[in-house]
């Protein structure tokens, strides 16, 4: 269980909160998602870099998925969405 702070520049905000407005997502809601005690988590390797997924529920019983990457400074959030069906069966089980 990873409790490192998450790591919000202004790259990723922008990108997660203000290019995809579309989604609907907060800082809030991804920072829940990722302190989610009962999330799902996996990592996979691409191009020597470590990208960690996260299935996990907002306070508010919102389903996400965050993929994150590391950073000297805690997880730095690359892409979030709202889950699909499949993905919310698995964390269901």
């Amino acid at each position: 269980m990873d409790s490192r702070p998450v790591v919000w520049k202004a790259s990723n905000l922008r990108y997660l909160l203000k290019d995809h407005p579309e989604r609907n997502l907060s800082r809030q809601e991804i920072e829940e998602a990722l302190s989610d005690r009962d999330r799902i988590e996996s990592t996979e390797m691409r191009s020597a870099v470590s990208y960690h997924t996260v299935v996990g529920s907002t306070l508010k019983g919102r389903l996400l998925v965050v993929v994150w990457v590391d950073d000297p400074a805690g997880r730095f959030p690359v892409h979030a969405r709202q889950a699909g069906r499949r993905a919310a069966r698995r964390y269901y089980r």
